[in-house]
């Protein structure tokens, strides 16, 4: 039987104790009837314990839900706290049906705010477009790339994230459009990254270019999409991005970027840079190495490029 919990700070508390145990019976049937809530914090915990439990059975408590907080949701579900994990746990669960994925969509919250208001809602737009994109919805694609112009970052990355993984014919030229017609430099990184991913052999080069870009944070966004994708012949391309720039902020992005690859050939290249760059491009290898120190054999090597540059 389901232990009886009533005020929210107790609803909350007894949630986060759930999430830390394995699932159980006994835990399905909390999570059920916090749910059903009516208080958004609470059934946004549990939604999010039901994605992560994987509890496929509450596929349509979950519908429900979210049904139930479209409904004057300015008032229900305050910054769409319920909506989104919601929206992630019938992601994790791969929902089959575009129906509600549609309409997140379309969905605008605005919410006021000092001096005017605000849409809450653009994580709502970009979990129901990754969503869409999930499903066989023959025409997915077409009301996903409206969101690509979306006036919210995120909801936008969102767009990138769905075209990505949808696998249908041409999305990569999708990709490709919008990096080419600008935006901020986080959207345009997600659009590089994905291109990595999908078309690696034809997008290297396409990326690449962007590392001499005027705007140093979209050079940088490049290069860590770069490094990201660990391909082998990023190597090179970074190498010699970095052997040609002068500039030390992007520099040390360059060097980040090259640690991130996780291939050896990288690795001996930092350790050279070491021992025997200049005292400054020497500092930033060790700073861009930092991220292995929980590898043993790798700080031993950096402790002996760092000695014989003594």
């Amino acid at each position: 039987m389901a232990r009886k919990v009533s005020s929210l700070e107790e609803q909350i508390d007894r949630l986060a104790e759930l999430r830390g145990q394995p699932p159980s019976p006994e835990g399905r049937a909390e999570v059920h009837k916090c749910l059903v809530s009516k208080l958004n914090l609470v059934a946004a915990k549990a939604a999010r314990i039901a994605g992560e439990w994987q509890i496929t059975e509450l596929m349509p408590e979950l519908i429900a839900a979210f049904e139930r907080f479209m409904v004057k949701p300015e008032t229900t579900d305050k910054r769409c706290a319920a909506k989104i994990e919601i929206l992630k746990a019938l992601c994790k669960m791969e929902y089959p049906s575009p129906s509600v994925f549609r309409r997140a969509l379309l969905h605008i919250q605005m919410e006021p705010t000092w001096g005017g208001s605000v849409d809450t809602a653009a994580e709502v737009r970009a979990l129901g477009a990754i969503g869409l994109a999930q499903t066989d919805y023959t025409e997915a694609l077409e009301e996903i790339v409206p969101l690509l112009l979306d006036s919210e970052r995120d909801a936008r990355i969102g767009a990138v994230r769905a075209i990505a993984v949808s696998g249908i014919p041409g999305s990569a030229l999708l990709l490709r459009l919008k990096a080419l017609s600008g935006d901020e430099p986080e959207v345009l990184g997600e659009c590089f990254a994905a291109l990595l991913r999908s078309e690696p052999g034809k997008s290297l080069e396409f990326v690449a270019k962007s590392l001499d870009h005027r705007d140093q944070a979209i050079a940088e966004v490049a290069a860590l999409a770069l490094g990201d994708s660990r391909l082998e012949n990023a190597f090179a391309v970074l190498r010699d991005a970095l052997q040609s720039l002068r500039a030390r902020p992007l520099r040390r992005t360059l060097l980040l970027a090259i640690a991130l690859l996780r291939r050896e050939n990288a690795i001996d290249y930092l350790l050279d840079l070491v021992q025997s760059a200049e005292d400054q491009t020497s500092a930033d290898a060790v700073a861009a190495l930092a991220m292995y120190n929980q590898d043993p054999n790798l700080q031993e090597r950096l402790d002996r490029a760092s000695k014989a540059r003594n």
